[in-house]
């Protein structure tokens, strides 16, 4: 398929751990100890820079009020392991006001003639973690700039950080872009207070886990040694995906008068939840009240009004991120959005939401869900990490639609196609529902290609239709906005065919901003160097367009790739044959269907013309390594058919 990738930030309503490093070139002329450098350039070739050990260690206590107090210690060291650069020289701490930075220390050791030497880092900063689309953010990076780096050199990072929410705790990960000698995740806590983790993509039986109890303190330590690092397949579902992690949180807690709840359980998970948005929209809003009532005036169902108000929002309200403190947990009144026209995911539920009341919709519903990149369901994971991202759910009848209005070019009535498969927890007031969001079937994300062409020796000269539907159109018209300076060079990217020859003499779009229409293109073109001649017979491939024919994927992916979303297809080339000449071949018709793709050919001729139709259809939007196999194999009977010629020869002269 002839797709432009689509570049949505996603709305995010938590805050995550972050570490991230920044690759330079640094030449040191320091003398270093040799020898254990070797020994590690044995064992990781073609490595410049391991982290030789790397500890967590969360302090959990309950102080005097009866409140949860939360620190983690972090110990890093990593060496340099090469003398050709590729290293990194800046390290990052990701803080925030609901996790600030209390302490830390960072420099670098060299071993200079027997005796080590501690270098303090070069420099010290504070940055804002620049993310597209965030308006404000408390989120920030203390970056640390080492000295001194050469062949052998090591880094150290240590630092204290503390949680102001013991429902916001960091995940832990087993595996990094680098390889990791060493990994230790250590839980410090009373035995009044109960904890309960979950592993993913690994076993226990990987992990050397241990449990310690001293001075009526419990600490257990998960530990994990020699660990190669993960790479970053193009394509890829998410890390979390195939990357060994951890999750942990706080069941429960003791003090002198009772047992306090925190986490474990979706219903604790939804409790925490609706405290966001049990005191919001408590006061009817006159103008949005009046304007909504307008807005609608014309609409005689209940559908017709929320098609209407969700349209309004997607096209009126701008997406923008707010990530400061709980600003990224709690929802803003409606008013101030529809004063403001910008909010992020949360604020255009709000208004949503609102906006229903006021036309007396029932039922339709703040929803949190995850992105796809995000692998859990809630019952897996009954913490804030299983969701990213909320919707409003409009429920009727039983049946349910998902307004995902940060999608400013979804059609009503279609997910988002970044929570398709998906689990949401819907608010139903003092308690919710689960729901899995559907994946749009494939024949409702069709792309029908029809083109008539003609033979001018070696040139093929044509013209076309171009319709794009469902996810696919909304793809298109998200990437190509209103981007007027690059418009041809988008639509040519989707129509160009046969070979770098293709030339686009003129085009015109139909529809592309109304989203209930298929976005469609009419054009005309010229392709030249196409035609392969041999004595009178002339070889023509009618498969102008070749989808996935490049996608094959290589032995060394490990991740999981991941589809935009099922698709299907169809393309239809008919051939005008030339005077004076007959068609003395055509290729066999084909089919092919598997979990993945299916596929068919058909050839016929019918007068003076030939007539190719092509069909390819996406049956799995997430392939998982061990079908690596199947779909190469797949793309290779694919290949196959696309390699068909038909065959003209020149009319015997008598």
């Amino acid at each position: 398929m002839k797709t432009i990738k689509l570049n949505i930030t996603i709305p995010l309503i938590q805050i995550f751990w972050w570490r991230f490093s920044l690759t330079v070139l640094l030449l040191s002329g320091f003398f270093c100890n040799a020898q254990p450098v070797s020994n590690l350039q044995q064992k990781y070739p073609g490595q410049s820079e391991i982290v030789t050990d790397y500890v967590e260690h969360y302090h959990i206590d309950v102080n005097k009020n009866n409140q949860l107090v939360i620190s983690q210690d972090n110990h890093e060291e990593s060496m340099i392991i090469s003398d050709k650069g590729g290293f990194s020289a800046v390290e990052s701490i990701v803080f925030s006001d609901l996790s600030p930075i209390k302490s830390y220390e960072a420099y670098t050791i060299n071993t200079i003639n027997g005796k080590q030497k501690k270098t303090d880092v070069a420099h010290i900063a504070d940055k804002k973690l620049d993310r597209q689309s965030v308006f404000d953010s408390d989120v920030k990076l203390k970056t640390f700039n080492y000295a001194n780096l050469t062949n052998g050199s090591k880094k150290v990072l240590k630092y204290k950080i503390e949680f102001a929410d013991p429902f916001l705790l960091h995940r832990f990960m087993f595996a990094t872009g680098y390889v990791n000698e060493k990994r230790t995740l250590k839980i410090s806590h009373p035995e009044t207070v109960k904890i309960d983790y979950r592993l993913f993509n690994i076993d226990k039986n990987a992990l050397d886990i241990s449990t310690e109890s001293k001075k009526g303190i419990t600490t257990i330590t998960l530990k994990k040694e020699n660990i190669p690092a993960m790479k970053s397949d193009g394509g890829a579902a998410g890390n979390m995906y195939e990357t060994p992690h951890l999750h942990f949180w706080i069941s429960e807690y003791k003090t002198k008068d009772q047992l306090i709840p925190v986490l474990g359980s979706v219903d604790k998970l939804y409790a925490y939840y609706h405290n966001f948005i049990s005191k919001i929209n408590q006061k009817e809003s006159h103008d949005l009240k009046a304007f909504t009532l307008d807005l609608t005036k014309n609409c005689t169902t209940d559908d017709e009004k929320m098609k209407t108000i969700f349209k309004w929002v997607q096209k009126n309200i701008k997406y923008v991120a707010f990530e400061s403190g709980y600003e990224g947990f709690i929802p803003r009144e409606a008013t101030m959005i529809f004063e403001r026209k910008f909010g992020d995911c949360k604020d255009m539920t709000s208004i949503i939401t609102e906006m229903a009341k006021y036309v007396n919709v029932p039922n339709v519903n703040f929803t949190w869900i995850g992105t796809r990149e995000l692998p859990y369901t809630y019952q897996q994971l009954p913490t804030p990490a299983v969701d990213n991202h909320m919707i409003a759910t409009y429920i009727k009848d039983g049946k349910k639609i998902y307004l995902d209005a940060t999608d400013a070019n979804v059609p009503f009535g279609m997910p988002s196609g970044f929570i398709q498969g998906k689990e949401a927890l819907i608010a139903q007031g003092s308690s919710y529902i689960i729901a899995t969001v559907p994946e749009v079937d494939a024949q409702l994300n069709n792309i029908t290609d029809v083109t008539d062409i003609s033979l001018s020796e070696q040139k093929i000269i044509g013209k076309g239709t171009y319709a794009a539907n469902g996810l696919v159109a909304t793809q298109y018209r998200n990437v190509i906005g209103d981007n007027t300076r690059h418009r041809k060079e988008y639509v040519f990217s989707l129509l160009e065919k046969g070979n770098n020859k293709f030339k686009l003499s003129d085009f015109t779009e139909k529809d592309f901003d109304n989203n209930e229409q298929p976005y469609t293109i009419t054009y005309n073109f010229e392709l030249d160097n196409y035609i392969v001649s041999s004595g009178d017979e002339m070889y023509v491939n009618l498969t102008l367009d070749k989808p996935f024919q490049n996608d094959v994927f290589e032995p060394t992916r490990s991740q999981t790739f991941s589809h935009d979303f099922l698709s299907n297809q169809s393309y239809r080339v008919t051939l005008n044959i030339p005077e004076g000449t007959k068609v003395t071949h055509l290729p066999e018709n084909a089919s092919f269907s598997n979990d993945l793709i299916a596929f068919n050919f058909s050839y016929s001729k019918k007068n003076n013309t030939v007539e190719l139709n092509y069909n390819i259809q996406i049956k799995q939007m997430l392939i998982a390594p061990q079908q690596f196999a199947l779909w190469n194999e797949s793309l290779k009977r694919l290949k196959e058919n696309y390699l068909e010629t038909i065959i003209i020869k020149k009319n015997d002269k008598n």
